[in-house]
């Protein structure tokens, strides 16, 4: 397939294979009113052998719906849908990154301020999705996408449902290697008692293992035996987390744990619910697990020299936004209680903390979901002066510089 041109697109090389598909990465061959030529892109090709059975390309169809109802930061985009008589195209974003299995594959559990800001762009992602009245069924770190900037995109809606009564008919099928629908170790009991079930509660429960896996370093239920691992997702039999990682607390363990109840009833009422219950738990006190190296703080000011008055201002001139930082502590955050509110929905509740330490700023992150930037570098805690430029999580939007006014 390397070279061969559908449509606008020439596949350059295969970055993957699935029961039903090859994926490949491309590029355009010419402008088009939304690609320019020359743009990257990921074209998921149905497999030759597959084409003539009407379930398979079903699906397709079905992902193609899917996928077109969405545009969300943290979920991929799709461009383009080709449907040919020897088998059908999906055209998607190309997303630079590393998916979260690899990651955990090469670093085993992740710090835990990564872990929780991964899973807080999927449940935020979810919440979107959810709203669409669409269901994944089939969240795991394979389909999860962590960008340089700290980000993270949702990707592969294949088994996806929407709510609307539009799924499509034979979806509980077992696929051509012989599983269900979705990956067991990541699915919650009422979907592998019935898929076609499989709710909103169900990308909850598998999100739950998700952040799981990413704390620990390891799967809750990881049984070679297929029928030993169906009973003890039922059973809800895994070890705790903090008694495979002793540094995670108890109100973090509460909130994995309640996610992936085997009882539906148990679990958060929504990915919303969930999120929410992460971002309470980053807005407590700096935990001993999130703190860097202690800054040596400045020595004593002159005191006939007047303190600097701070001020952050948007890199965009036209935008016409300042922050006074005014007092020795000053929370930014989306919560209409900061001293400095942004209203945008990449910046956590309570994103951030300034403190002014003699003649300096001292700059933390709160454990927000998307993180804080100085100079483009990611940051837990730093000092920051006058000309650098501080990012509130991974929208540029919310870009201010550092002026002594």
């Amino acid at each position: 397939m390397i070279d061969t041109v559908i449509g606008n697109y020439r596949i350059e090389r295969e970055i993957g294979e699935g029961g039903m598909s090859h994926v490949y990465v491309g590029q355009t061959i010419a402008a088009t009113d939304f690609l320019p030529a020359g743009y990257s892109v990921v074209l998921k090709v149905m497999s030759e052998e597959l084409a003539g059975e009407v379930t398979a390309r079903k699906r397709f169809v079905k992902e193609a719906q899917i996928l077109s109802k969405l545009r969300h930061r943290y979920i991929t985009s799709f461009y383009e849908f080709i449907n040919r008589d020897d088998n059908a195209v999906l055209i998607m974003e190309w997303v630079e990154g590393t998916p979260v299995d690899v990651l955990l594959s090469e670093k085993g559990a992740l710090p835990f301020a990564d872990a929780i800001s991964v899973a807080q762009c999927m449940l935020e992602a979810l919440v979107y999705a959810h709203g669409k009245g669409i269901v994944h069924r089939d969240i795991k770190p394979a389909n999860l996408i962590r960008q340089k900037n700290g980000t993270v995109k949702v990707t592969d809606f294949g088994i996806g449902k929407i709510k609307d009564g539009s799924t499509v008919p034979g979806s509980t099928v077992l696929t051509k290697s012989g599983f269900l629908l979705g990956t067991p170790h990541y699915m919650s009991p009422e979907q592998i008692r019935e898929p076609k079930d499989a709710g909103a509660k169900s990308d909850v429960y598998s999100a739950g293992v998700v952040l799981y896996e990413m704390l620990t370093g390891t799967l809750p239920f990881n049984s070679r035996s297929l029928p030993k691992l169906i009973d003890a997702v039922y059973r809800g039999d895994k070890p705790a987390p903090s008694s495979l990682r002793p540094e995670v607390d108890k109100e973090l363990e509460a909130i994995v744990l309640k996610a992936m109840h085997p009882r539906m009833n148990e679990r958060y009422e929504s990915a919303r619910a969930f999120f929410e219950a992460l971002e309470e738990y980053n807005m407590r006190p700096m935990r001993s697990s999130a703190k860097a190296t202690a800054i040596v703080p400045d020595p004593p000011a002159n005191p006939s020299t007047p303190p600097p008055q701070w001020t952050l201002v948007n890199v965009k001139s036209d935008a016409n936004e300042k922050h006074p930082i005014q007092g020795e502590s000053v929370m930014v955050g989306r919560d209409r209680t900061c001293a400095i509110v942004l209203a945008h929905p990449a910046v956590s509740r309570r994103h951030a903390r300034i403190t002014l330490t003699g003649a300096s700023c001292l700059l933390e992150d709160l454990q927000s979901a998307n993180g804080t930037y100085v100079n483009n570098t990611r940051i837990e805690r730093a000092k920051i002066k006058p000309g650098d430029v501080v990012r509130f999580g991974a929208d540029p939007a919310c870009s201010y510089v550092l002026r002594d006014r």
